[in-house]
């Protein structure tokens, strides 16, 4: 079962629904265990059923946010309440057991997440190669976890690497790398200390853009070598969309990822009074590479936007806020702004993470068996946030704006408010991907490098 118990039938008639291939007028009917029943012009509404009105208005598929940084926080998880109010009904997180056996982690992570108001799935952090390690990957595929984070900014190894990436495409899992070259960014804060340059100034000059474009270009190497499929994220730079663009131009198996502030804002942040929730891992560059983020989301290159959200905002491990204004970034400022069409911007918030993860059809899209996550989507709003209401995205203009979120088919929030009644997360097993594209795909991967 999908949520678990039989929910009352809901139609939502009238609006466009719009998916990551067509825009149709067709009507919404929504029941059973909080899945889609039809999708058609003029459904006739069964007997007892409510009916939402959504005309003038898009019903899009719930947003999938790829990367969070939540943990084994239940606090951290109610505040993804907001990200329900942008309209994101699926969050993916990354759990690191910081020395725990990953078991417990585990098992931590899901009582964390039992109560949030947006579904959830799970990619673990993995601190080395060892033995326990690749057991517990084992362990936690059989969980429906089916990717893994490794980060080479966190100072791992390319054995590791290696190691870890070929045990991932035996069992049908994916890494996805955080590349940044750890020993350059320790040499270049060592002598930014010596200096006495700290803070926000510091941000940018220990991570400079040739650091990523090396070390995503390394990971995709090594993936390479042992023949596994890779996601790299979050990416920042020009440097790693063209390593990214030639790797998928040798039918690589490559997917990647970018945080939503760095389409709109710039290193002119670390100028701020308070440059406190910019100190990120990357940092915020200048507007070349934010235009090659923006070429490379429009192509597909980058297929899909995080919102990295964290709830202690620690440097290196994602931004403090940001939930519920992940789609309204994108919509602004790439539908509004005429870089991305609508179905693009779908594919952008939900169905490529859907994708890559493998719980599509049943998030990111709207046909008969998928969960009944939509999105009603006012596509004309536009709202200028004042700079003095601070926050990340303080002076920063945002479109776009959910009228109704309905998650597993019940309303969850509407005309700006949470409804109550809505219920708690439901854990989203991502599936091991087919082992018989093993063989054959990474003798490809091989050949290629």
């Amino acid at each position: 079962m999908k949520h678990g118990t039989q929910r009352d039938l809901l139609l939502i008639r009238g609006g466009t629904v719009v998916t990551g291939q067509a825009s149709l007028r067709v009507d919404v009917l929504c029941g059973g265990v909080g899945e889609i029943l039809a999708v058609g012009p003029a459904l006739e509404a069964p007997t007892g059923c409510t009916t939402i009105d959504a005309g003038g208005l898009l019903v899009l598929p719930g947003g999938v946010d790829p990367h969070t940084g939540i943990g084994a926080d239940e606090a951290g998880f109610s505040a993804t309440a907001a990200a329900l109010a942008g309209g994101t009904t699926t969050v993916i997180d990354v759990m690191r057991p910081h020395g725990q056996d990953m078991a417990q982690a585990w098992r931590d992570w899901r009582q964390a997440a039992a109560r949030a108001p947006v579904d959830v799935g799970l990619r673990m952090g993995l601190p080395d190669a060892g033995g326990a390690v690749m057991g517990g990957m084992d362990m936690l595929v059989g969980h429906g976890v089916n990717s893994f984070h490794l980060s080479m900014a966190g100072g791992m190894g390319d054995h590791a690497i290696l190691d870890l990436a070929a045990h991932a495409a035996g069992l049908g899992a994916l890494c996805v790398i955080e590349a940044q070259n750890a020993q350059a960014m320790a040499y270049l804060h060592a002598a930014l200390d010596h200096a006495g340059v700290s803070g926000g100034e510091a941000c940018p000059l220990a991570c400079p853009p040739a650091i990523e474009g090396e070390a995503v270009g390394r990971a995709l190497m090594l993936a390479g070598l042992v023949g596994a499929p890779v996601h790299v994220g979050p990416v920042s730079t020009a440097g790693a969309c063209a390593a990214i663009i030639a790797a998928r131009a040798q039918a690589r198996r490559v997917q990647a990822h970018v945080l939503a502030p760095h389409l709109v804002l710039d290193e002119a942040v670390y100028d701020a009074g308070d440059p406190a929730p910019y100190l990120i891992r990357p940092p915020f560059r200048d507007s070349t590479h934010r235009r090659a983020l923006w070429g490379a989301l429009a192509c597909g290159a980058v297929g899909m936007v995080a919102s990295g959200f964290s709830p202690a905002g620690q440097a290196g491990h994602g931004v403090a806020g940001g939930l519920a204004e992940r789609m309204r970034v994108v919509w602004r400022h790439g539908v509004q702004a005429g870089v991305m069409e609508a179905e693009e911007f779908v594919r952008a918030t939900s169905e490529a993470a859907a994708r890559a993860f493998n719980i599509y059809p049943r998030k990111g899209a709207i046909m008969p068996g998928a969960d009944a996550d939509l999105v009603l989507w006012n596509p004309d709003a536009q709202e200028m946030r004042p700079a003095s209401a601070g926050g990340l995205y303080g002076g920063i203009a945002l479109g776009g704006q959910p009228e109704c979120v309905i998650r597993g088919g019940v309303v969850a929030f509407r005309d700006g408010a949470p409804h109550e009644g809505a219920g708690s997360s439901a854990y989203v097993p991502c599936p091991a991907f087919r082992p018989g594209l093993s063989v054959r795909m990474r003798q490809a991967a091989r050949l290629s490098v």
